[in-house]
C-alpha cells in the first residue's frame, strides 16, 4: 500500500508541475527593428506591426519590438544591429541592405528577415531563393527590372527625352545595384545617364541642381535609402522650383513632393515579413524558409507637383496609376 501510494503521489507531482509550466506565463518575444527614418512615423513599421495582429500577437504582451531610429544615417546601421546582438533578440528586421549586411556581420545565430533585401544571392546573404542556406531569409527587390520599368514610364511621360539624371547614395549597397539597373537600361533606352551623388545630411543639394541644370538633364531619377528619405522634401522641392519631372521607387518619395514612383508595395512587403518572424518564433528556420519576390507594385502619381511644373500627365499613364 506505501508503495501505491508513494507512486500515487509522484504522479499528482508530476501532473502539478506539467499544469504549471503551462500555466506559466511566457517572455514576450523580442525583434529588432530599425525605422529608417526618425520618429515617430514610419508607414513600414506600422504595417509590420499589422502582419502581427493579423497573426495573433499583441505587442507589449506576448512579443515587443525594440525600435532604433537611423535619421537618415546608414552609419547608425552597425551599432543598432550590436545592440540587438547584445539584447539577445529572438528575430533582427533586415530593412535594408546595409542593416542585413551588419547582422551578417554580428550574428550567424540570431534569426535575420531581410524585408527590402537587393539581390542576396549576389551580395553572398545567402546560398539561393530556395534554400537560403543560413541565419538570413525574408524578401527580396528585383532591381534591374524596375529600373527599366522606371526609365520605361519616363519615356512616355517624355517621349522626347535623352538625358536623365540620377541623384543616388554611393555609400549603400541597395543604391549601388540600383544605379548599375539603370545604366544597363539607359543604353537600351538610348538615354545619357548623369550620376549626382549625395553622401552625407549635409550635401550642398543648391550645387548638384546647378550640376543637373548644367548637365541638361530633363527628368531626375531619385534612388532611394534612409539618407535619401531624410532628404526628400528638400531635394523635391529644388526639383519643382527647377521644373524637372522625377521618378521614384517608393510613395514616400511622392507623398513628399516627388512626381511620380513606381515599385514594390513596401507596406506588403513589410505586412508579409511578418508570416517569417511568425514561423520563426515558432520553430522553423531560416535556412529552410524560401526567400520570396514581391507580387504587387505600383505606379503613383503626385498631380499637384505635375500642376507645379507644367506637366500633363499623359492618359495612357493615368489609366495605370494605383489610387
Amino acid at each position: 500500500m506505501r508503495r501505491k501510494a508513494f507512486i500515487a503521489f509522484l504522479a499528482l507531482l508530476t501532473a502539478a508541475s506539467i499544469a504549471g509550466a503551462a500555466g506559466a506565463p511566457k517572455s514576450p518575444f523580442r525583434i529588432g527593428f530599425i525605422v529608417s527614418s526618425a520618429p515617430p512615423s514610419s508607414p513600414q513599421l506600422e504595417a509590420f506591426r499589422l502582419g502581427l495582429r493579423e497573426l495573433g500577437y499583441t505587442e507589449g504582451k506576448d512579443i515587443f519590438i525594440e525600435r532604433r531610429y537611423a535619421e537618415g544615417r546608414l552609419d547608425r546601421m552597425a551599432p543598432f544591429v550590436r545592440e540587438f546582438v547584445e539584447h539577445k533578440v529572438d528575430v533582427i528586421m533586415g530593412v535594408n541592405n546595409v542593416a542585413i549586411r551588419a547582422a551578417r556581420e554580428a550574428t550567424r545565430t540570431i534569426p535575420i528577415v531581410a524585408v527590402a533585401s537587393i539581390d542576396p544571392v549576389a551580395a553572398g546573404y545567402v546560398e539561393s531563393f530556395a534554400n537560403p542556406g543560413g541565419n538570413i531569409t525574408g524578401l527580396a527587390w528585383p532591381t534591374h527590372e524596375l529600373s527599366a520599368k522606371r526609365l520605361e514610364i519616363l519615356k512616355e511621360l517624355l517621349p522626347k527625352a535623352s538625358r536623365i539624371g540620377v541623384i543616388w547614395d554611393p555609400g549603400g549597397p541597395g543604391p549601388e545595384f540600383a544605379f548599375k539597373g539603370y545604366k544597363t537600361a539607359a543604353r537600351a533606352f538610348k538615354l545619357q545617364l548623369h550620376s549626382f551623388e549625395i553622401r552625407e545630411p549635409s550635401a550642398d543639394l543648391a550645387a548638384i541642381f546647378r550640376a543637373a541644370k548644367s548637365a541638361r538633364v530633363e527628368a531626375l531619377i531619385v534612388v532611394g535609402n534612409p539618407l535619401l528619405s531624410h532628404l526628400a522634401r528638400a531635394v523635391f522641392e529644388r526639383a519643382i522650383k527647377n521644373r524637372l519631372a522625377t521618378m521614384t521607387d517608393d510613395r514616400l518619395y511622392v507623398d513628399a513632393g516627388g512626381l511620380m514612383s513606381y515599385g514594390v508595395n513596401a507596406a506588403d512587403l513589410f505586412r508579409r515579413a511578418a508570416t517569417y518572424v511568425d514561423k520563426i518564433l515558432k520553430g522553423a528556420r531560416p535556412a529552410e524558409l524560401p526567400m520570396e519576390e514581391p507580387n504587387q507594385f505600383e505606379l503613383l502619381i503626385n498631380h499637384k507637383t505635375a500642376q507645379q511644373i507644367g506637366i500633363v500627365i499623359p492618359q495612357t499613364l493615368q489609366l495605370k496609376e494605383n489610387k
